[in-house]
């Protein structure tokens, strides 16, 4: 096996974790709003799903050699692991299981788009052009996109907060 059939199948099992995520929180919200057992679950679900996210993230790191925002594919796999670990500490602050009933099908798409959506030539690691192999551009995109999985769930907070304000 080479590295990048670990990645797709790694890739695999992350989306397959957070479909198992997602219809934990659902069935956990709608039907048992009392148990802590799913929500346990479920949160369970995200951490291994962020940890093999890393992994992915990591291993591409040292087969390329740099660090992996150079396409779209990482770009959305390291918004996808921003934003689920962004989500495990407010959730952990906060206890609230409604945040992850809203932020994993987020992530859950985002990564669904990055493994079923483009192509495999995409998905490839690919060297960067001279122009682009600064540090500084590296923390630079690394920032944005970290403020960019806050953005995302700051906006999921705001929707939740009108629907839940609406019906209640």
């Amino acid at each position: 096996m080479d590295w990048n059939e670990i990645h797709n199948f790694s890739s695999n099992i992350v989306f397959g974790v957070l479909l198992f995520g997602m219809v934990i929180y659902w069935i956990n919200l709608f039907f048992f709003r009392e148990k802590i057992f799913l929500s346990i679950i479920g949160r369970t679900s995200t951490i291994v799903a962020s940890m093999l996210l890393f992994f992915i993230l990591c291993s591409r790191w040292i087969v390329a050699g740099y660090f992996p925002l150079s396409n779209l594919y990482e770009s959305l796999l390291f918004l996808a692991w921003s934003l689920l670990t962004i989500y495990l500490y407010v959730e952990v602050k906060t206890k609230s299981r409604l945040i992850g009933a809203i932020l994993v099908p987020v992530t859950l798409l985002i990564n669904g788009f990055a493994n079923l959506t483009l192509s495999p030539e995409m998905q490839k690691s690919s060297p960067l052009v001279p122009a682009l192999q600064s540090n500084w551009l590296m923390m630079h995109v690394s920032m944005m996109l970290l403020s960019y999985a806050t953005l995302i769930l700051g906006s999921l907070l705001c929707l939740l907060f009108l629907v839940i304000s609406r019906y209640e």
